[in-house]
């Protein structure tokens, strides 16, 4: 399978609700509540403390079609950091390697990050891939630290 990353478009509004009805699961464990139709506008606007627009990056996971999407905000809390929001996968799609292909795929695109985070809840889905991808849990954070690339990238 090659997966691409690109970024989000208004034409993929559509696709991505349909991704987010979907996710209800994360979306409920997260929020308590499902996802909405102004979800993907709020996304834009959506920032944590300390970001600017620029930093933040919707990307959309493509493999014969969309399949993943991946809320991303660069050099956040620090330099060569990233944050993401969320990173979903279709249920009926999940525990096929997807997940670990968009990882693949974000550090191809951001060769310069060298840390990622993301904020956790008591009971997120997602939180057992988090620990296989090498995620380190603590507390309401998870951390990845990503080999600097000696080639440059």
């Amino acid at each position: 399978m090659r997966l691409t990353l690109r970024d989000f478009t208004p034409a993929d509004e559509p696709e991505v609700l349909r991704l987010f009805a979907d996710c209800d699961d994360w979306f409920q464990a997260a929020t308590g509540h499902p996802s909405g139709p102004g979800d993907v506008q709020s996304l834009f606007y959506a920032l944590p403390e300390g970001a600017r627009d620029e930093q933040k990056h919707l990307l959309v996971a493509e493999a014969q079609g969309m399949i993943g999407f991946v809320d991303l905000v660069v050099d956040h809390p620090a330099p060569h950091h990233a944050s993401i929001g969320f990173f979903l996968v279709p249920k009926d799609l999940r525990r096929w390697g997807i997940g670990s292909e968009m990882v693949r795929a974000l550090t191809q695109r951001y060769p310069a990050i060298t840390h990622v985070h993301v904020r956790l809840d008591e009971f997120k889905p997602g939180n057992e891939f988090l620990k296989a991808m090498g995620f380190s849990l603590n507390g309401q954070l998870a951390v990845l630290e990503i080999a600097p690339r000696s080639d440059g990238r």
